[in-house]
């Protein structure tokens, strides 16, 4: 049998994952402000000397960025620069979570409760205070509220197997609104995600289905004004 972590073991640990977590954001606004162009090769060595950090943590970061897409690894060649989603991209994942999310969604009104209805409407007011910002560190908030707002709903269906299923496409999806959602405003956002609310609240799983696919067509409409400017 394995023994547990010790006393003084465990912060240690917290503190590793803490140090990959604000590598892995420092890598993100280098990626989304065009401080590191498509098609680049990410040096750890390098990484780890602009970062002041040792290499373990840009491994671990590094790793959960290939998870998202925007950065490939390649075969004794390392890390590189993906390119950005494509319109065929963003279509593709929009249909996997018109295929997911709204039945996700359904099964969350059937375990609604106070609780969960509170943690989706905070997350909407941090969402709206967030809007806006031209910068990574400006709009961080406001996609960590956002995927977070999705996540407590898959987390409420309470099946394990559609939550897997959701976490094979999440990280996907964050890619999405890291690369093609950071120039919108968000309004539209905050409205769709007020009928997705209010439609767990009354338990009505089959308006809750409805909010969800219109939210992620209203997605898929912006995304395509956003590549035809």
């Amino acid at each position: 049998m394995n023994a547990l972590p010790s006393e003084e073991t465990t912060p240690l640990i917290a503190a590793r994952h803490m140090l990959a977590d604000q590598v892995f954001d420092a890598i993100l606004a280098l990626l989304l402000d065009d401080k590191i162009s498509t098609g680049s090769q990410l040096n750890i060595d390098g990484l780890a000397k602009k970062f002041q950090v040792s290499s373990t943590p840009v491994r671990e970061a590094l790793a959960r960025l290939e998870s998202t897409g925007m950065v490939r690894r390649e075969a004794l060649r390392g890390y590189r620069v993906a390119p950005e989603p494509s319109a065929t991209d963003v279509e593709k994942i929009n249909e996997a979570r018109t295929m997911l999310e709204p039945g996700l969604a359904a099964l969350a009104c059937e375990n609604q409760s106070a609780a969960l209805v509170s943690e989706l409407e905070a997350c909407n007011t941090a969402l709206n205070l967030a809007r806006g910002g031209e910068s990574f560190v400006d709009y961080r908030a406001y996609l960590k509220m956002d995927e977070q707002f999705h996540r407590k709903i898959a987390e409420a269906a309470d099946n394990e197997f559609l939550l897997r299923a959701y976490s094979a496409i999440e990280g996907h999806i964050q890619r999405f609104r890291l690369v093609v959602q950071k120039s919108m405003s968000g309004e539209s956002t905050i409205t769709e995600h007020d009928r997705i609310i209010e439609a767990i609240k009354l338990n009505d799983s089959s308006a809750a289905r409805i909010a969800v696919e219109e939210h992620i067509s209203g997605i898929a409409q912006r995304a395509a004004q956003n590549y035809s400017q």
